[in-house]
């Protein structure tokens, strides 16, 4: 990264310090035994009723604030379909921050008896049942952003084939995370962690487009 003057190495720093940080569910068992590696959804671990949730939910908000602050930077000089990947970006830099704090969850639906009986219910406040709301945009928004990155990169050869790879992973473990929803006792969280794993590739792979893509700002 020498060879990369200010403007273009702190997209690099900022998305990549970002995509790390999006991985914090992997301490998850860690800090809160209650969980395994790939058991429940990975924002349980930040619900209010949880140990050490705090760290979820600040992990959350700092990824928001970078990735708000790289795409509303990086927004203002690009064209075309770079235009649309960073104002994803922005999307779901908002929507993770208030992940994380605003529309945090009450409980763990997953781990407790009683929670998943009052999600059923309706009685969580709105907070909790935003919460799908505001992942889903997050969701939508990083979606965007590496499809768009895509199209700005198509024919430029390695760049290109990284993207393809990230976004693999990121659609098979979106698809899986579907099938979670529809059949929640198969393995609940297990495909959103490779979802998870493929949104945190996303924002790495964004830094890079952005330091050394040339279709990253056109």
């Amino acid at each position: 990264m020498s060879g990369l003057g200010p403007a273009r190495a702190l997209p690099v720093v900022a998305l990549g310090l970002a995509g790390v940080l999006y991985a914090s569910w992997l301490i998850g068992p860690l800090l809160n035994p209650a969980f395994g590696l790939f058991d429940g959804y990975a924002s349980e671990l930040a619900a209010r009723d949880q140990p050490y949730h705090l760290v979820f939910g600040l992990s959350d908000l700092v990824v928001g604030a970078l990735a708000s602050a790289t795409g509303v930077a990086l927004a203002r000089r690009a064209r075309g379909w770079a235009r649309w990947a960073w104002w994803g970006l922005i999307a779901f830099g908002v929507a993770t921050a208030l992940d994380g704090t605003v529309s945090s969850m009450d409980c763990a639906p997953t781990t407790g008896g009683r929670c998943a009986r009052l999600a059923e219910l309706g009685e969580l406040s709105w907070r909790h049942q935003g919460h799908s709301v505001s992942s889903s945009v997050a969701l939508a928004g990083g979606v965007v952003s590496l499809l768009a990155l895509l199209v700005a990169q198509r024919g430029r050869g390695a760049p290109f084939r990284w993207g393809l790879a990230v976004a693999a992973v990121l659609l098979v473990g979106t698809a899986g995370t579907l099938v979670d929803v529809a059949h929640p006792d198969v393995a609940p969280g297990v495909w959103q962690r490779v979802q998870l794993l493929g949104l945190s590739g996303w924002l790495v792979y964004a830094g890079v487009v952005a330091a050394v893509g040339r279709d990253s700002g056109s």
